[in-house]
């Protein structure tokens, strides 16, 4: 069952051996730190530091990941056998994806590419087809982010279709019974599809996520566990300013406007009025 594979962890033999193979790419300048190899596999330096430390072992999908994109030897990584990185017929020890599209990159998944998602989502070819892009806040800086477009009217009024909401990886799939907190906004990524919820954490009594929907038109979803590929939180969305939303409507801003033009034209009135009696007074003056 690839949810129980993905959380198993090597013994200390592999853990020793994945890390050469890191210290490997850093000899070589394939990456310049610990973090950006973070970031390209989808892991929290956190978590890169307990393993350095002897502290944590890899796992398979970091194992995954690596042989995918850095081509990581997985004979060297399980049996200490061949070259720690395999070799392209040209004799180069790196494959010809830039892991550094994937630093402090955002890959924003749109509703046209959400058929594929589910089945492509860790595939680095599939993620370099993606637009990608960075923000200017720190707050980005560390995790895995993605972003997803909103289809449909199941999350109004918090969510419009349209909108896009900026998420972050919920990561280490044997934690998410206590990392995923109940009432909280998640994209939820199946294999055949990408859901916008809040969520229920069902997974400590019966393996399951209960979706709701924040438009009560909509009934809960129960989603059993194994079902699920990937989890991320929603910590921020991006949409259209609205104009006519700001504090006023239309109607408001129509009396202000109807108000403003009486308020001229009764001043020009005034105006008027005392130019009258000004030349009014000025004729008496003459006359006596």
């Amino acid at each position: 069952m690839r949810y129980e594979l993905s959380n198993c962890t090597m013994d200390n033999n592999v853990t020793s051996r994945f890390i050469e193979c890191f210290n490997l790419l850093k000899r070589d300048k394939v990456v310049s730190s610990g973090r950006q190899f973070c970031m390209s596999i989808g892991i929290y330096p956190q978590s890169w530091s307990k393993i350095i430390k002897g502290e944590r072992s890899v796992t398979i999908e970091m194992i995954r990941k690596s042989a995918i994109i850095y081509k990581f030897n997985t004979n060297y990584l399980f049996l200490g056998v061949g070259d720690k990185v395999i070799k392209n017929c040209d004799g180069n020890k790196q494959s010809s994806f830039n892991p550094n599209v994937l630093e402090d990159k955002i890959f924003h998944v749109p509703v046209k590419a959400k058929a594929g998602y589910g089945d492509q989502f860790n595939d680095p070819v599939y993620l370099s087809d993606l637009d990608a892009y960075s923000l200017p806040v720190d707050y980005f800086k560390f995790g895995t982010y993605r972003s997803f477009e909103i289809e449909g009217d199941s999350m109004f009024p918090a969510l419009n279709s349209g909108e896009i909401v900026i998420c972050n990886k919920v990561e280490d799939v044997s934690l998410w019974q206590y990392n995923i907190k109940n009432g909280y906004v998640y994209v939820v990524v199946t294999k055949d599809d990408i859901l916008v919820k809040r969520v229920i954490n069902r997974i400590k009594d019966n393996h399951s996520l209960e979706l709701i929907s924040e438009n009560k038109f909509y009934e809960p979803i129960i989603l059993n566990i194994e079902e699920v590929q990937e989890i991320w939180l929603v910590k921020m969305k991006l949409s259209v300013f609205a104009h006519s939303g700001v504090g006023y409507d239309k109607e408001l801003m129509n009396n202000y406007l109807d108000l403003n033009d009486t308020v001229k034209s009764q001043h020009k009135e005034l105006v008027d009025m005392r130019d009258m009696i000004s030349k009014l007074l000025k004729k008496n003056r003459d006359v006596s």
